[in-house]
């Protein structure tokens, strides 16, 4: 592959954007001059690297304008300069550490690790990538893990007994995005292997969300796991759990009722809504119990998905909650949604009429809560 054309030392055009060897780059008037000289110095840079790599970088033109070319064995990375300094300079929504590139053609972010400070400019990083490229012998463990499902099955299985956990991570991640028989297989023989909870679960994650596997014969070990002193694990586990399991899977209720006790965000959304769904009216008190020691968010989830069942007890409850001023404004509209519509006979229909009148609603705030418990100790039923 010849050069696409020469380098092109970086200037600031009069409408103070960039020229450089990659293109035009449109620099934002909101941008701080020491940021975009920063840039520029990055461009000469990744210049000299690709200039002085004795071919194993070039330049390409494609579609998307001038790249900088280099191989990883048979795979071809094209790191796409131009696009990475543009997303800096335009203060476009960009999460910064990661390099826009196309890798044997797939369009991709090259994440360039969790540790990435954000005071060095995105340039630099696409240089330390293509300084990469130009060596030889690199280790596979030394390139972004992003880029590790580009290699073959042989070299990742290496990898899964590497003594750096971050390193088996990564490895099982991308065994996840395989398509072949061969990764599937060791997946599942390393959700037996592994060699802590932490790494059975990235593979369990593995063959879930990359492989779409069907869980139910994983389901034991989650629960397992859902038990665990190790939060992480025990964190992803609820949250896997939450996904896989459906209401029609009764023998569960006694799993989902003690997980929605556990004080984490990782029960809102479908572990709480399954455990709802499938107890029905019986969660009511699981409900209550939450109501008085979660906040605020997760009071909301539980309004939602409670207005999806037909029964004299939550009816009363939302009803109740109602009358007092206790839901929000957001909740306050699915409570008189579910009255509305649940209403059948002329007389539930104005006892709705009543609860949701703004003079029984304004009563609530008048009254001290001895008062309160008075007048509703005999109430009994309201849609019984």
């Amino acid at each position: 592959m010849a050069n696409a054309r020469k380098p092109r030392k970086p200037r600031k055009t009069s409408a103070g954007n960039i020229s450089s060897t990659f293109g035009v780059i449109r620099v934002s008037e909101e941008i701080d001059e020491i940021d975009i000289q920063r840039n520029m110095v990055a461009l000469t840079w990744i210049d000299d690297i690709v200039n002085d790599s004795n071919g194993a970088l070039e330049y390409e033109n494609t579609s998307n304008g001038v790249v900088a070319v280099g191989y990883m064995d048979d795979v071809k990375v094209q790191v796409d300069v131009r696009l990475c300094a543009e997303r800096a300079l335009n203060l476009d929504y960009w999460e910064q550490g990661h390099v826009p590139a196309f890798v044997n053609s797939n369009e991709l972010c090259i994440e360039m690790g969790n540790d990435y400070d954000h005071q060095v400019p995105d340039l630099d990083l696409c240089a330390a990538l293509l300084m990469l490229l130009s060596s030889k012998g690199v280790p596979l463990t030394m390139y972004p893990s992003t880029l590790y499902k580009f290699f073959p099955f042989e070299k990742l299985t290496a990898l899964l007994v590497h003594e750096d956990d971050t390193v088996v991570k990564h490895t099982l991640e991308a065994m996840g995005q395989l398509p072949c028989l061969a990764s599937l297989r060791q997946l599942k023989t390393m959700v037996h292997q592994a060699r802590d909870e932490s790494l059975v679960m990235i593979t369990l994650e593995a063959l879930y969300y990359g492989r779409g596997m069907n869980m139910k014969a994983y389901l034991p070990l989650l629960v397992e796991i859902s038990n665990s002193d190790q939060l992480a694990s025990k964190v992803r586990a609820i949250e896997m759990i939450g996904l896989v399991v459906t209401p029609s899977q009764k023998e569960y209720l006694p799993i989902l009722k003690r997980l929605v006790q556990f004080d984490d965000p990782c029960v809102l959304g479908p572990v709480l809504d399954t455990y709802i769904e499938m107890a029905q009216e019986d969660a009511l008190q699981d409900c209550i119990h939450l109501f008085r020691y979660r906040n605020e968010i997760w009071q909301m989830e539980i309004i939602r998905k409670l207005c999806t069942i037909q029964h004299p007890l939550v009816r009363n409850f939302l009803s109740v909650r109602y009358i007092t001023n206790a839901a929000s404004t957001y909740e306050r509209e699915f409570i008189e949604r579910y009255l509305i519509e649940g209403s059948e006979t002329q007389t539930e229909k104005a006892l709705v009429e009543y609860v949701l009148s703004s003079s029984v609603f304004g009563a609530g705030s008048t009254t001290s809560d001895e008062d309160d418990d008075d007048e509703f100790s005999g109430l009994g039923s309201l849609f019984g």
